[in-house]
């Protein structure tokens, strides 16, 4: 029988603790653990001066350059739009328009919305010179109109005489005269738009009808745009989307209070920047109401990289750099450049005008595809075949955007897509591909998530020890709210050796005895990085159970060659 009246000596209280520790087998550290991204190699993947220019602003900001040179991408790609595609293929009537997404994915505070903001500033830069032709247009217009309707007021009174008088022929000369004037009626000019910020999926189809090009919508938060989709009303937006990342049909609309329109290239490309904990939610969000539609894969210009260390820097732009890249913009911009270089135009087969591959960027791409689609696509799950499946026109579009950039600083050129911007192409799919793969993580291994989640409340002390499920549905934490993301973390922590299952004794009404959960109290010194950790051991298909990427699943790289040489490449 126990001495219930018995004192119990600290010490005694503290070597007991010390034994039952030991009884504990080491937890193996649960942390962010993610699959690798290369360092970026800008002048390998673009050419100049765009890669001066990304690497100018990245050192500026000391900012990751990815995050820059997405954002020039995508605008130059906005810029192009369904003006003009490329075709991968010599005889069929396949075409690329080059409206990429983008996604900009780090924690808060790491330089996304200004890199970005750099990466669209000649963009930005068009579209306030627009603003400006539109304004002066408007004041023309303006007299112009004032003029017509005295002039418009004057036949009016003289077809109102003419109608008094006997002679029926000033009858026929004043409606004559009317109609002459309406036919030279004054119209409005029109503000050419490249962006847009906050619109609805009615308002971006009015926009495009007069933007044939497409549009560029830019989110500093894109996890907003991905979430309204879901809301009341807006059903039909993610449909939208879904079609205008094609570019290269058009779209009618139909409603009863708004009438039909008719859009004459549904093209938009998408930029913004998200945050990893948003990501994970959208992840989560996905999976559970719409599964995978495909609208993640899109984001192929999708990146991840490792953030970098506060810096104190404070130096100018490089004002030759600058100006470089906005006189490719200019150059882009003027309509003419289609023909000029060598585009095909538009027939009966193909909608647009379009640029085709010379014979050497041909067989690059082929080589590449072939790869891609036997040898890469089936040894990936099925999440990454989808997203890999849509980098065809990724490196079709990336041909034709680097090299149209290439002949916009040289003032043009004439012909088709070249080998040198083609190869890099290929080498950015290779680049993305290690960034995709990290993006994917988070959906192909929601335990782990969750698992990480739970850990952090253990380390914070947040939870008894032991506890059960239900003091952890109390709690309400994001990311274990339903059983089957408690019992997965649970799971896990359990075959890392965070926590080991106690079960409470049967109570004094009966019933089935609930499962408590005991913590190791060794994590807190393995927080603490006093003790060594476990070896990890491989499983699921080459993943550890801290979901290690291995290099030996899915890790072929997209271009045969170890590196590309550019310097003999003629511009």
């Amino acid at each position: 029988m126990v001495d219930l009246t018995r004192v119990i000596d600290p010490k005694e209280a503290l070597d007991a603790v010390a034994v039952a520790a030991t009884e504990w087998p080491i937890p193996e550290r649960i942390g962010s653990d993610l699959p690798p991204v290369p360092q970026m190699a800008v002048e390998a993947l673009l050419p100049a001066p765009l890669a001066g220019y990304v690497m100018d602003a990245a050192h500026r900001m000391v900012a990751p350059p990815e995050f820059v040179a997405v954002s020039l991408l995508v605008s130059l790609g906005a810029l192009i739009g369904a003006r003009c595609g490329v075709r991968p293929k010599v005889l069929d009537d396949w075409i690329v328009v080059p409206n990429l997404w983008g996604a900009l994915i780090s924690p808060p505070s790491k330089k996304k919305s200004p890199s970005m903001t750099d990466g669209i500033k000649p963009l930005n830069r068009l579209s306030a010179q627009a603003r400006e032709k539109y304004s002066t247009a408007m004041e023309t217009y303006d007299a112009e109109v004032e003029h017509f309707d005295v002039l418009m007021n004057t036949a009016k009174k003289a077809m109102g005489k003419a109608a008094e008088s006997e002679f029926p022929d000033k009858m026929e000369s004043a409606r004559a005269n009317i109609a002459a004037l309406r036919d030279s009626k004054p119209q409005p000019p029109r503000l050419k738009r490249y962006t847009t910020n906050d619109a609805t999926a009615e308002k971006i189809g009015e926009l495009l009808m007069t933007s044939p090009q497409g549009l560029l919508t830019v989110r500093d938060e894109l996890a907003g745009l991905l979430m309204s989709f879901d809301k009341s009303g807006h059903e039909s937006d993610r449909a939208f989307y879904l079609e205008a990342w094609n570019g290269t049909d058009g779209h009618e609309i139909d409603r009863i209070g708004r009438g039909s329109l008719y859009i004459p290239n549904l093209a938009l490309s998408v930029l913004g920047g998200i945050q990893p904990e948003r990501l994970e939610r959208y992840l989560d969000s996905a999976a559970k109401d719409v599964g995978n539609d495909g609208l993640l894969a899109r984001f192929q210009l999708m990146v991840w990289p490792d953030s970098l260390g506060f810096e104190w820097r404070d130096g100018l732009p490089d004002k030759g750099l600058r100006d470089a890249v906005y006189k490719i913009f200019e150059n882009l911009d003027d309509d003419d450049f289609m023909a000029a270089w060598g585009a095909e135009p538009a027939d009966q087969f193909r909608r647009i005008p379009s640029f085709r591959l010379s014979a050497a960027a041909a067989a690059a791409f082929i080589a590449w595809d072939t790869k891609l689609q036997t040898e890469i696509m089936p040894t990936c799950p099925a999440v990454l075949q989808e997203h890999f499946g849509k980098y065809e026109k990724l490196v079709a579009g990336l041909a034709l955007i680097l090299d149209m950039a290439e002949r916009a600083s040289i003032g043009g050129m004439i012909g088709p897509i070249r080998e040198g911007p083609m190869l890099r192409a290929i080498a950015w799919a290779d680049f993305l591909s290690a960034h995709a793969r990290r993006v994917y993580h988070l959906w192909m291994h929601p335990e782990v998530r969750a698992a990480q989640r739970l850990s952090e409340f253990l380390l914070q002390g947040k939870l008894p020890d032991p506890f059960t499920t239900a003091d952890i549905q109390r709690k309400g934490w994001g990311g274990l709210g339903s059983p089957k993301q408690i019992v997965a973390a649970l799971e896990f922590l359990e075959s890392v050796g965070w926590i080991r299952p106690a079960p409470k004794p049967m109570g004094p009404t009966g019933g089935r005895p609930s499962t408590a959960w005991e913590v190791n109290p060794k994590i807190h010194r393995l927080n603490a990085k006093e003790e060594p950790t476990k070896p990890t051991k491989p499983a699921n298909g080459g993943l550890n159970r801290f979901s290690r990427h291995s290099p030996s699943v899915c890790e072929d790289v997209f271009s045969d060659d170890d590196g590309i040489d550019f310097e003999d490449m003629q511009p």
